[in-house]
């Protein structure tokens, strides 16, 4: 008996190993008059507290494995004192609060996350706090459709939307971000993923410093003083995202500074101070980009190098370029861009001009210390002054041009898709009405 009884224990010891911890896991209802705090004490790992409608006045330390989840109208306030919520255990969920006055110190923040991973906070409004979620030394949180602002303040008093410091892995998407300091600030980490998020009325849309491996895209960013900023970076992903309005005299859609292996692809940059800028930075990829309606396109400042432009629409822009730096090639040797103040010919026909064009001129160069001779733009003076230095190159600047220049502009992939999309419709329209008049054709016999 004995000797049956054994490896029928050590069978049930091994399955009980491969049950989920969270198959014991409880739910604990938190109702308004008691405190969150003390549940979170009481709960094990992978139990989940519901919160019911209510204001609670208090901070939170969650360092277990649980999901704390509101109902509608439950507010979390933290009295203006440190971190509203701090975040030290991971496989957290914080979903559906409102979360509330948190301290006005550097780090103070809606959400803090200190060393820990596989975090989930979505569908949460946090507003009037220094930061709206702070990430520190942590990976692969994943923060979704958030509500974050800050304090009716100047920007420069204000912390930032989602901060993350060190660590990486993390996926941001759909969160909707105002009135902070800069929306996104990825400091020291790497590996990230900003996917359809939407970033306003703040300093920097997104900042990026001494980070690596951030792609973002099919974000819209706009209404701030810069929408990119990326500083002493590398392997960036600017993809399909929509950066507009940022008309602060300071102000750049993309602001790229001593930052390598950037992709701009597919973007719509449009109404702002500056649209794309590089200083000092190499290794960038810019192509299938709407650069439209800003004050100035195009800005080169310092040295830059192995960069490719191709298939790019520069259109309506008031000053093109401004060039202060090097020489440089603004195409791939196939393939250069559409720039809307050409007005050279296409004898081949294949789509490319048969003069290069030249960016920059010294009436760009006469804008930086004289900006009122804006008002002279596309004057009759100007217009002969750009072709004197076409025709005499040596009166310009750096050497910038594109010696494959589009006489068309690029059609962009949204744009092809939307066509591709309206021809179905439209082909589906018309088999509808064949076939309808097919139908009265042979009724139409049929009665006569």
């Amino acid at each position: 008996m004995w000797s049956l009884k054994k490896p029928l224990a050590i069978i049930f010891f091994l399955l009980l190993l491969f049950i989920p911890m969270n198959a014991f896991a409880e739910e604990l209802k938190v109702e308004r008059g008691q405190t969150i705090q003390r549940a979170v004490e009481g709960a094990r790992n992978g139990d989940t507290i519901l919160v019911a409608p209510g204001v609670y006045k208090e901070s939170l330390v969650i360092n277990k494995e649980v999901s704390i989840k509101g109902e509608e109208g439950t507010t979390i306030d933290g009295g203006g004192n440190g971190n509203v919520i701090m975040v030290t255990a991971s496989n957290v969920v914080i979903e559906g609060l409102t979360i509330q006055n948190s301290g006005s110190a550097q780090e103070d923040s809606g959400i803090y996350i200190n060393k820990a991973d596989r975090n989930v906070i979505q569908n949460n409004t946090v507003k009037d706090v220094q930061n709206g979620i702070y990430i520190a030394n942590s990976n692969e949180n994943l923060l979704l459709g958030n509500s974050i602002t800050s304090y009716e303040s100047h920007f420069s008093k204000r912390g930032n939307g989602i901060h993350m410091f060190k660590g990486g892995g993390h996926t941001l998407k759909e969160n909707e971000i105002a009135n902070v300091q800069d929306g996104l600030y990825f400091d020291f980490t790497q590996g990230i993923k900003v996917l359809d998020n939407h970033i306003s009325e703040s300093r920097y849309g997104m900042h990026f410093m001494f980070s690596k491996g951030i792609q973002a895209e099919r974000n819209h960013v706009e209404k701030n003083v810069t929408g990119f900023m990326v500083m002493d970076s590398a392997g960036i992903e600017f993809i399909k995202n929509k950066v507009t309005d940022h008309f602060h005299f300071r102000g750049y859609g993309i602001l790229i500074y001593e930052t390598k292996d950037v992709l701009v692809e597919g973007n719509e940059i449009l109404r702002n101070s500056t649209g794309l800028s590089l200083e000092d930075g190499g290794d960038t990829l810019i192509k299938m980009n709407q650069i439209a309606a800003n004050q100035v396109g195009l800005e080169f400042m310092g040295k830059n190098e192995n960069n490719t432009f191709s298939e790019n629409n520069f259109i309506g822009n008031v000053v093109q370029s401004k060039i202060s730096g090097e020489d440089m090639r603004l195409d791939d040797g196939v393939k250069g861009n559409y720039w809307d103040d050409y007005s050279s010919f296409d004898l081949s026909g294949d789509g490319v001009g048969e003069e290069a064009y030249k960016a920059g001129s010294l009436y760009d160069r006469l804008l930086r210390k004289q900006p009122y001779w804006q008002f002279f733009f596309e004057s009759p003076s100007i217009k002969l002054w750009t072709k004197a230095e076409a025709l005499f190159p040596s009166f310009g600047t750096a050497d910038v041009f594109d010696s494959r220049p589009l006489v068309e502009p690029v059609d962009m992939l949204q744009e092809t898709e939307q066509r591709s999309e309206d021809r179905i419709i439209q082909g589906v329209i018309g088999i509808l009405f064949i076939l309808l008049s097919i139908t009265v054709i042979v009724k139409g016999r049929k009665l006569s």
